[in-house]
């Protein structure tokens, strides 16, 4: 299992040390036609005919970004790798695992061991064969590295090898049932080309640095788009890989820029003037509701399945217990949080979306009911000295949504005698108050957008598992006998090798969560982007306007090979 720990301050080292490093440019191999000099598409030209536009997709994303796939495990460094490196197996609109570098694969339940056979004719971006070697390679560095999806093999894989120059395979330490949609976070990298990279000094010994140095800013992949520059805490480039395996349409981007910056007035701004294709999904509901009136501009709502969650600490009094919990579960109006203050977010059912594979989609919606929520506060010990408990909700400065959700539960909390306190805290600072039961707040919102593999077990190890506590995604500080039990159960599912088996055993977790109440879950959100309509086809953006299915995993939702200029020149 992963030390989350670990791993976070790994990542929080890693972007403090960024700041410090010089802006550089990628040099990239020469595509088979000049790209030209990214330009405004609304710059003003002294011809009477406007220019042919520019096939550049601009994206705001929130920066830092690790385009390395031995770092990346956030969403904008997951969109950076799915476009400049192909995996090993891809997921489709269904959450069926597809072919990629692996095209075709068996798993021998006797001995724990996946055979997959490698595609033949993929050529790195510098021209070489990618080989069964290079898969091995890129995933023994994930493991070696410890960062980013190396968690999800660590422990897991026994052994890796490649018998012949078209086969990998796989042998695991035990039974792992979604093991399969794990390979779609196996990125393939040139081993040759990182390794000629690598610094000879490192902390992973013979491997010296393992390149990471370098492909802060550079790729070593076969993906559909190649790195042309990458300014660190800027933006990153990439130009069309002329010579990929499998077929781009002519009217794709020739180029994509990630550009660091979330900032709501300049994202606007930028989309005014047409030099922004796609917004982050963190922007304020008045930035969308203004941005959907600029020509052309529409707002894709996607829903994903992510809960914004009320996470409770379930340690710290008076909500270490579980029935002063259910009644505060119980007084808050779900109803109102979703129709006047999210009102594009989803009433929820539970943690786990009914859109998620493996979910209870018989669960009832989750409502107020305020006699509940007296009689649940009548069993607690807190009962008769609510002035002495009062409870502080946190909520994140640059999401001004959470203050007006803090404040209706004040209000909610207020009408059964408990007084909540509302916190004004900036993301840094609840980082650093999340690593320990006695500094984490009684009450913060998350949204957990990220979603590892197609499954209701994704989401429950993230948000429930010991091994993620001290970070954002799991604050409940449960006690050791409680703990114990959600983590056994959850294991127990993951080892499940039979599907139908393995569901069954979620929506039994989900039911033990749902009766320790250790959650507000608020709404389910979508994930928003105001996106330049008029001339961008989007397919993602497409599917969700005409309610067709999207990939649940937020970096295949962003493949630009997949994207097409429309509308003329």
């Amino acid at each position: 299992m992963i030390n989350w720990k670990k791993h976070f301050v790994l990542v929080l080292s890693l972007a403090l040390s960024l700041v410090l490093i010089t802006s550089c440019t990628a040099p990239s191999p020469t595509p088979t036609s000049s790209l030209p000099t990214p330009t405004s598409a609304a710059s003003p030209t002294s011809s009477t005919t406007a220019p042919p536009r520019e096939k550049m997709v601009r994206v705001a994303q929130g920066f830092p970004v690790y385009i390395d796939p031995g770092v990346a495990i956030d969403n904008v460094s997951n969109v950076c790798v799915v476009n400049f490196y192909d995996p090993l197996l891809t997921i489709d609109e269904n959450g069926d695992p597809q072919p990629k570098v692996a095209e075709s694969w068996k798993f021998d339940p006797d001995t724990l061991t996946y055979t997959l056979k490698i595609r033949k004719g993929i050529k790195f971006h510098n021209g070489d064969e990618l080989k069964a070697s290079d898969v091995v390679f890129s995933l023994k560095r994930l493991i070696d590295m410890g960062e980013g999806w190396g968690y999800l093999f660590r422990g897991v894989v026994k052994e890796v090898s490649a018998p012949d120059a078209e086969t990998v395979k796989i042998a695991l330490e035990r039974p792992v049932g979604p093991f399969l949609f794990y390979l779609e976070h196996v990125a393939v990298l040139n081993e040759k080309q990182v390794m000629e990279n690598a610094q000879k000094e490192g902390p992973y010994g013979e491997f010296g640095d393992y390149g990471k140095s370098w492909l802060l800013t550079h790729d070593a992949g076969s993906g559909p788009y190649m790195v042309k520059e990458v300014k660190l805490e800027e933006h990153v480039i990439g130009i069309r890989n002329p010579n990929y395996w499998q077929e781009i349409d002519k009217d794709a981007p020739d180029s994509f820029k990630i550009i660091g910056t979330t900032e709501p007035v300049t994202v606007r701004t930028l989309m005014a003037k047409k030099e922004l294709e796609i917004s982050d999904e963190w922007q304020p509901t008045e930035n969308y509701d203004a941005m959907s009136k600029l020509p052309g501009v529409k707002i894709a709502n996607l829903r994903t399945g992510a809960p914004l969650m009320l996470m409770f600490n379930t340690s710290k009094p008076p909500l270490d217990d579980v029935h002063f919990r259910r009644a505060v579960m119980y007084v808050f109006d779900y109803a109102v949080c979703q129709e006047q203050i999210l009102p594009t977010a989803e009433r929820a059912r539970g943690p786990i979306s009914p859109i998620i594979p493996g979910s209870d989609p018989t669960l009832p919606l989750l409502e107020r009911n305020v006699e509940k929520a007296k009689a649940e506060l009548a069993q607690s010990k807190y009962a008769g000295q609510l002035d002495q408990y009062p409870i502080e909700f946190w909520w994140n400065s640059v999401v001004p949504d959470q203050e007006k959700i803090a404040l209706l539960l004040q209000s909610n909390c207020a009408e059964i005698g408990i007084k909540v306190n509302v916190v004004k805290s900036s993301w840094t600072q609840f980082i650093d108050a999340a690593a320990k039961p006695d500094t984490t707040p009684h009450i913060f919102p998350v949204i957990h957008s990220s979603i590892t593999y197609p499954e209701a077990g994704s989401l429950l190890y993230q948000i429930y598992h010991s091994n993620t506590r001290g970070t954002f995604f799991n604050m409940h500080w449960f006690d050791d006998t409680t703990q114990a039990e959600i983590d056994s159960m959850l294991e127990d599912a993951l080892a499940t090798l039979d599907k139908n088996e393995r569901y069954e055993k979620y929506k039994a977790i989900i039911r033990k969560i749902m009766d320790l109440a250790p959650d507000i879950v608020a709404v389910e959100m979508p994930q928003r982007h105001a996106y330049q309509a008029e001339y961008l086809m989007w397919p993602t953006a497409k599917a969700a306007e005409t309610g067709g299915k999207i990939c649940l995993l937020p970096e295949l939702r962003m493949q630009f090979k997949d994207m097409r200029f429309i509308g003329g020149e």
